[in-house]
């Protein structure tokens, strides 16, 4: 009786431990592909980013506001003969 019980004590631990570690490994699985798409998405992010940073220096360059203005908003330079001082009160 105590033999029987023993052993099956026995395979009842040892089949317990093995779906742990069963489970345990798929939680590893799992979280790795989780750290995967994170770190994908961490790249993409970065390389929008730099995109964006290029596409404000772009638009803080001089010539391109003055080209813009003078393309798309049809302004025109300013001389210095064109200006007119305000009387002072």
């Amino acid at each position: 009786m105590k033999k029987t019980f023993f052993i099956a004590l026995f395979i009842s631990t040892h089949i317990s431990f093995l779906f742990l570690h069963i489970h345990k490994q798929m939680q590893f699985i799992k979280q790795s592909f989780e750290k995967q798409s994170n770190e994908q998405l961490l790249a993409k992010m970065k390389h929008e980013k730099q995109a964006k940073q290029n596409e404000l220096y772009a638009l803080q360059n001089k010539k391109e506001i003055k080209t813009y203005a003078e393309n798309q908003l049809d302004l025109k330079p300013v001389s210095m003969t064109q200006l007119r001082r305000l009387p002072h009160e």
